[in-house]
Formats: C-alpha cells, sequence, structure tokens
C-alpha cells in the first residue's frame, strides 16, 4: 500500500513540513545555524521529499503527482518569488 502511494505521501509531507516550518518561531534554530526553519525545509527537506515523489510518480505515470512534486522540488524560487512580490 505504501510503496504505490509514494509520490502522494512525500507531497502531503513535503506540504505538512513547509507549513510547520512556516509556523514555527524564526529564532528557533539561531544557536546551530543562521538559517530559519522555512529556509531550511524549502533548501534542504522539500526538495529530497519532492525528487523522491517525482521518481515514484513518474514510475506510476501519476501526471497530477508529477507536477506537484515538481512544484515541491521547486518550493525555494517560489517562495523567494512570492515573498519578493509581497514585501517590495
Amino acid at each position: 500500500m505504501l510503496r504505490t502511494n509514494i509520490g502522494k505521501y512525500t507531497f502531503v509531507l513535503g506540504i505538512v513540513v513547509f507549513v510547520i516550518s512556516y509556523i514555527l518561531p524564526v529564532d528557533l534554530l539561531n544557536k546551530f545555524t543562521e538559517l530559519k526553519p522555512l529556509g531550511i525545509s524549502t533548501i534542504f527537506i522539500c526538495p529530497i521529499l519532492g525528487i523522491i515523489g517525482l521518481i515514484s510518480s513518474i514510475k506510476r505515470k501519476s501526471i497530477l503527482f508529477v507536477f506537484l512534486n515538481l512544484l515541491l522540488v521547486l518550493s525555494f524560487p517560489i517562495t523567494m518569488f512570492i515573498g519578493n512580490l509581497l514585501f517590495k
């Protein structure tokens, strides 16, 4: 069951990680790194989950989840673009 829906589960997990990192306080990880939680999730976690989901979605030939996982891989540029549009 899990093997057949890896693309769906990785996408949902990536969105949950993205939302949780948006809600977390900005100075939570200042002892360890200068990155904010949203930066860590969009630079490292979401693209890794997106690549895993993209590969499994291509194997299953699920066009919808190929597109959604591709958006997850590109979450950092999308977030930066939206941030520049909103806060300029």
